[in-house]
């Protein structure tokens, strides 16, 4: 369950610099500036998942290809978006993790896995802000 969230996670940060790079029209200035502080958490909880997973004695699927077979968010491919677009886009590839993020905090309850429970408390305020939960 960890690598298919850390693997979403992975999917979810190319999506939102294809978003970056991508992204056309008015009101770009202040999405990118939204976007560079997803890239910016997403980033942090990444690193803190994957090293979680090493820590409970597992690996961190690293490899591009099995990164794709695992993941639930797919990749969007490279073209134009309007904000509106990559807004949507952004918004549910983020449920998507909030979801899994709810299911790793129960299962983590249920083991009373304190590093896994902490870790998910944290990255839920910053999901918290982004799509409401």
């Amino acid at each position: 369950m960890l690598n298919q969230y850390l693997t979403n996670i992975f999917i979810i940060k190319n999506n939102i610099y294809n978003l970056y790079f991508n992204t056309k029209g008015e009101g770009r200035s202040t999405f990118l500036s939204e976007l560079e502080n997803d890239i910016k958490n997403l980033n942090l909880f990444y690193l803190n998942l994957a090293v979680l997973i090493k820590k409970i004695g597992g690996y961190p699927i690293m490899n591009l290809e099995e990164i794709k077979s695992i993941s639930t968010i797919k990749e969007i491919p490279s073209k134009d978006y309007t904000i509106s677009e990559a807004k949507n886009i952004l918004f549910k590839d983020l449920n998507v993790i909030n979801n899994m993020n709810k299911q790793v905090f129960e299962y983590a309850l249920k083991k009373c896995d304190l590093s896994s429970i902490n870790l998910v408390l944290d990255f839920n305020k910053y999901l918290g802000r982004r799509v409401g939960v």
